[in-house]
């Protein structure tokens, strides 16, 4: 969420953490000083590449790094760690040490590990709870809201049983590719909640407020087309995670916690994947215990950029496409007379509370997007590659950076000479995507390689606020309602000076004078980290021409499937196989824990 204290005191970049934290942490300890110090490094180094803790079983014999000597077995290094003093076991009460050794030999900081204890205590304690509607009862709603099959015949749609899930209990993971109907199933389970109590308190929100407001465009398309779900678009208010839980940036905390808890009965988190730990801790404790949570996203996507995944661990530990839990089998039995296939008959209880969706909606006449999507989720490599070189007119690769330009270069001219009132089609026209921000594939290089075209063509890139510029907002402004991942254009105002336009949840914009505007760049290209929560009618893919770790299969899957009509693809053929098969796995002990 926010730097380390250790590298805001001393003004030093990540890389330097590990070695400064090592060296604060071992100064006076009376223990094995080079192997504690070594083993703080390697924790931090692993942190910064995604785990939440250090599994010793993983090291043992291996060397840390240049400088240290390689790592002992895990049972001399165990009890060294405990000898040292700064290291405890996770048991409660115990020492706040700075570290902590789980039985299983996994090593964390302490934030780390207390973190990730308190979303384990809060998903095991809605696990054991009690159902929260009897199936009559759902039964009753679904036939009000016309849910049900009209001849009670059809099969069992997987949006109907996230449905009866999410009423049945206090806490649901719906995860599904895109356009699997994510969305709608949320917009049909608050409508039935509704129904049950007309005045509940909806809090929907989403790590970055371009997602939240996604999500309320979203809901309200669906309330149009189903004028039963038109209470839920009126009752609900986008924000982000961090504003529901009342930030406080100086000292690094929140308002909500246990003892302030949040005043909300239903909290609806969008785009789940991309919350870390720490934040989704937060929340957990600050919910109050009749409040429901329902987590939304989408598992095979990128992971956050903080350590942890914990959408990834709770789907994991469901393993939901072997099937749903038998109780909860039982319960859309007793609901529908149709027990959903298949069933786990002897799966852990979280199995019972994670529902995926696999049917696309929006793939359906994009074989190309849609294949590839469905190929990865399955981890079908040949099949993605297939779907790649078919010659589909939504998936096309690009031989080189020079025929992708020229390829992008028609759209690149109508955004910037588009006219201000279609300022929302302009933005989500085009955008290149990239694994990095910096080096001759990232984003700053093609925003610089995109503004030398389009000063060929007579714009005047040499002004920063040329008419049609792209903007990415990387800084929260709460008081112009301008929030970090928004994404706005630059347009002439009434007075003929340059402003910054941006498109509101209900379709209205929003004018932000360039003097007001927070922290930004140009956004003709973006990382595609920072694209999550954003949809384009046209991506173009641009990848390293290297082999390196963003050559990983859940970033292709992130960049393809922001393309709603086209993607198009600048990735050498001969590395791209070798990515669709890496899916780095972030260590972690939330998946353990609950499967006991």
């Amino acid at each position: 969420m926010t730097r380390s204290p250790v590298a805001a005191k001393a003004n030093v970049t990540a890389g330097d953490v590990g070695a400064l934290l090592a060296r604060e942490l071992v100064a006076g300890c009376t223990a094995d000083g080079p192997l504690l110090a070594a083993s703080i490094r390697t924790l931090w180094r692993q942190r910064e590449q995604g785990h939440v803790c250090l599994q010793l079983a993983a090291w043992a014999g291996r060397v840390g790094d240049d400088e240290d000597s390689p790592f002992p077995a895990t049972g001399p290094w165990r009890q060294a760690l405990r000898d040292s003093g700064l290291c405890a076991d996770g048991s409660d009460p115990e020492p706040a040490t700075p570290l902590v050794l789980v039985a299983d030999d996994r090593l964390y900081l302490r934030r780390d590990f207390v973190a990730e204890r308190s979303i384990v205590a809060f998903v095991q304690q809605r696990l054991a709870e009690s159902e929260r509607m009897d199936a009559a009862t759902v039964r009753g709603h679904l036939q009000a809201l016309r849910l049900l099959p009209a001849d009670g015949k059809a099969p069992l749609d997987a949006q109907l049983l996230a449905t009866i899930a999410a009423a049945r209990s206090s806490f649901l993971v719906l995860t599904g590719g895109p356009g699997t109907g994510k969305t709608t199933t949320t917009a049909r389970l608050l409508a039935v909640l509704l129904r049950e109590e007309p005045k509940l308190r909806i809090a929907l929100c989403a790590p970055t407020g371009k997602a939240a407001t996604r999500l309320l465009q979203a809901l309200r398309q669906r309330a149009s087309a189903e004028p039963e779900l038109a209470p839920v678009a009126e009752r609900c208010q986008p924000t982000t995670l961090h504003r529901l839980l009342g930030y406080l940036p100086g000292p690094d905390t929140f308002r909500a916690s246990a003892n302030n808890p949040l005043r909300h009965d239903v909290v609806v988190v969008d785009e789940a994947s991309m919350a870390d730990p720490a934040l989704l801790a937060v929340l957990c404790r600050a919910l109050p215990p009749h409040a429901r949570l329902l987590l939304v996203g989408d598992k095979d996507q990128l992971a956050a950029v903080a350590a942890g995944q914990v959408l990834g661990d709770l789907c994991r530990a469901a393993a939901p496409e072997r099937g749903v839990g038998s109780n909860l089998a039982a319960f859309v039995q007793a609901c529908v007379g149709q027990s959903p296939q298949p069933v786990q008959t002897r799966a852990p209880a979280i199995a019972d509370h994670v529902v995926h969706l696999q049917h696309s909606h929006r793939f359906g006449s994009r074989p190309g997007i849609g294949g590839f999507a469905l190929a990865v989720a399955r981890r079908d490599v040949p099949a993605a590659l297939t779907a790649v070189h078919a010659g589909h007119a939504d998936l096309l690769p690009m031989a080189n950076a020079d025929a992708a330009l020229q390829m992008i270069e028609p759209m690149l001219l109508r955004a910037v000479h588009g006219s201000a009132d279609d300022v929302a089609a302009r933005i989500t026209a085009l955008r290149v995507l990239t694994a990095a921000r910096i080096g001759p594939a990232g984003a700053m290089a093609w925003n610089a390689r995109i503004e030398t075209l389009l000063g060929r063509h007579g714009v005047r890139v040499q002004d920063p606020w040329y008419e049609g510029r792209p903007i990415l907002v990387v800084a929260n402004d709460h008081q112009n309602h301008v929030y970090n991942g928004d994404l706005g254009i630059v347009v002439r105002g009434p007075d003929g000076r340059p402003q910054v336009c941006f498109p509101r949840g209900d379709g209205t914009l929003r004018f932000v004078p360039r003097q007001r505007l927070p922290a930004h760049e140009t956004a003709w290209a973006m990382t595609v980290h920072k694209s999550q929560g954003s949809e384009f009618d046209d991506v173009l893919v641009v990848l390293p021409d290297h082999d390196g770790p963003l050559w990983q299969a859940s970033l292709l899957y992130t960049a393809i499937t922001r393309g709603k009509q086209r993607a198009l693809l600048l990735a050498d053929p001969t590395l791209l196989q070798a990515a669709l098969a890496r899916w780095p796995e972030r260590s972690s002990g939330l998946a353990t824990a609950l499967l006991g």
